[in-house]
């Protein structure tokens, strides 16, 4: 049975990649206050709670300022 070792050419071994250079604190920042997109069909969870009775009208409005 041949054994086959890993080269620049083949697959790398599990364990011995390098990681990437850590990200700054301005490239974090932008990335985190990118908008995210809205996922189709799924439910709006501030309504949920409403409508479950987990928050009332005053709480709800902290979180949602637009709706009544």
């Amino acid at each position: 049975m041949r054994r086959r070792r890993s080269t620049a050419k083949g697959a790398t071994i599990p364990g011995i990649a390098i990681a990437p250079a850590p990200r700054t604190c301005e490239q974090v920042a932008t990335a985190a206050a990118r908008p995210v997109p809205a996922v189709p069909n799924q439910g709006d969870l501030v309504e949920h709670w409403h409508e479950s009775g987990l928050i009332d009208d005053a709480e709800r409005a902290t979180f949602d300022g637009d709706s009544s």
